[in-house]
């Protein structure tokens, strides 16, 4: 497949998504798992270097598959958590036809916590990413993230299927209990 027929057929996906947002059913209903952490820039901190530990740097990966046709869509993770399948009715707009396992969503507050219409399927990749640094955060014992960085990647994996990879980094701290 020729750079400019991907690069159609990934506009083309991007513009499904948006047309089908808008004529979406409200309060769709997405099963999932929800972990929180607050995320806080450097300069808020309002503490000196000695207040504070920087653990470590980490960064964690998530990936979805997201196969389109013409009324359905597929959500599936890269390492087979959940897999989501959508229908679209022209009345009715978008509802969950059924799901596999079940996503573990992540964000970094004060970002909202909730979807209440057809989510972008490239926010499948994103929130797992965060869930999984909100896990690492726990396992080091920190008390949050500073400046976390999140991207994701689309590319074209195949006829109508779209491989989004989503990364998140940040450094985790501890915060001294005598710090003011």
């Amino acid at each position: 497949m020729g750079k400019t027929k991907i690069l159609s057929f990934i506009s083309a996906a991007f513009l499904l998504i948006g047309i089908s947002s808008c004529n979406s059913t409200k309060n769709l209903i997405v099963p999932h798992s929800v972990s929180t952490a607050e995320a806080v820039p450097a300069q808020a901190l309002n503490l000196t270097k000695g207040d504070y530990d920087i653990m470590a740097s980490v960064s964690e990966s998530a990936s979805v598959t997201v196969k389109y046709s013409g009324k359905s869509m597929v959500v599936t993770s890269g390492d087979g958590d959940f897999a989501y399948y959508f229908s679209y009715d022209k009345k009715a707009g978008w509802s969950l036809s059924k799901f596999k396992g079940t996503a573990n969503f992540g964000y970094l507050l004060p970002e909202g916590t909730s979807y209440s219409d057809m989510p972008e399927a490239e926010e499948f990749a994103r929130r797992v990413a965060i869930a999984r640094l909100i896990e690492v955060v726990k396992d080091y014992g920190a008390d949050g993230v500073l400046e976390p960085i999140v991207t994701t990647r689309a590319t074209n994996a195949g006829n109508k299927i779209v491989e989004y990879q989503a990364t998140v980094t940040a450094k985790i701290i501890k915060i001294h209990t005598t710090a003011n």
